[in-house]
């Protein structure tokens, strides 16, 4: 029972992503990057960081959607209380991934995987460069399989 409705709440968030980042990083990345983070919990706290919801987001992460926002002219702006739900966190993910992955794109001359993603979202910007970001991937990996 947990499952399922984990796995509709998830699929709903996925349905207020904007059309211009449907594309990528897709669905299946965001399951598995909710399971790794939080089992799917958007209630979920990390007092180390200070993460927060079912994709474990920090109040950079947050700060940095809204300026990325800005920049693509989006009228949305994400607020902290935004991680917790599950739509609003889907979003600024989608947002900051997409944006990230445009950058990794190029700097790198080949599109973005989801082993791209995944270390971006683990690791920051950079994130695909950084050895620490390797095992994060592999539990994301597993996690899609």
């Amino acid at each position: 029972m947990h499952r399922i409705r984990l796995a509709a709440i998830l699929t709903l968030a996925a349905l207020a992503v904007p059309a211009a980042l449907e594309a990528s990083p897709g669905e299946a990345l965001w399951q598995a990057i909710a399971h790794v983070e939080s089992r799917g919990d958007p209630h979920a706290y990390n007092p180390r960081d200070g993460a927060l919801g079912v994709v474990q987001i920090r109040i950079v992460c947050v700060a940095d959607a809204n300026r990325l926002a800005r920049l693509r002219g989006l009228d949305e702006r994400f607020a902290p209380a935004d991680r917790t739900d599950p739509a609003s966190a889907r979003r600024l993910w989608a947002l900051y991934l997409d944006h990230y992955g445009r950058e990794y794109e190029k700097s790198a001359g080949r599109p973005p995987t989801d082993e791209v993603y995944a270390r971006i979202w683990n690791g920051g910007p950079q994130g695909w460069r950084k050895a620490s970001t390797a095992p994060y991937w592999r539990r994301v990996r597993q996690a899609l399989q």
